[in-house]
């Protein structure tokens, strides 16, 4: 197994919730665990973030914008 994948499938492990709205990956992103060690390694959403799903999680469009440059 690469690296990139052993990191995508134990952040995958620790995060998503197949009830909860958003694909893994956006679900990865909007982790909060900033002191993991993996963080800054997380998965990236391929696809834009519906308005629907930030809303879910109370991130606004400039938020989430602010998320994926830094």
């Amino acid at each position: 197994m690469s690296l990139r994948k052993a990191i995508d499938q134990k952040c995958k492990d620790c995060t998503y919730d197949s009830t909860a709205p958003g694909t893994w990956r956006q679900q990865v992103f909007f982790c909060s665990a900033k002191t993991c060690p993996l963080w800054t390694h997380r998965a990236r959403p391929i696809s834009p973030i519906p308005e629907s799903t930030l809303r879910w999680y109370g991130i606004d469009l400039a938020e989430s914008q602010a998320l994926a440059e830094g």
